[in-house]
């Protein structure tokens, strides 16, 4: 990554519960020198998910395509996504725990970045 180079910030899996946290966390990129887009997931909710399995498949696929896409957080819900084929974005896809399931689809896809 180097200054200027453009992260999305997306919600694959469980809602966010800590809104402070994400800023906190958007603050250090910009920093950075990062060019953040934070994901309109950021304030979505679906019962226990950051939104619906459409919305939370379409954040993989910012538009523009970013550098990084970074997910805020795990939880439950990312593998729901698998369910349909996804088009990656090119660049790398930062995530932990629950976000394993799309490094491991992204991989076996062929697509380099995860």
């Amino acid at each position: 990554m180097q200054q200027g180079d453009g992260v999305a910030v997306v919600a694959a899996s469980s809602a966010l519960e800590d809104a402070s946290a994400l800023q906190a966390g958007l603050d250090l990129l910009r920093s950075w020198g990062l060019e953040v887009k934070p994901s309109e997931a950021s304030g979505r909710r679906w019962g226990y998910l950051a939104g619906t399995d459409r919305e939370r498949r379409a954040d993989l696929m910012p538009t523009p395509p970013a550098r990084l896409l970074a997910c805020a957080r795990g939880g439950w819900g990312a593998a729901r996504l698998l369910e349909e084929p996804l088009h990656w974005s090119p660049g790398w896809l930062l995530g932990f725990s629950d976000v394993t399931a799309l490094l491991w689809a992204r991989l076996a896809a062929g697509v380099p970045g995860g």
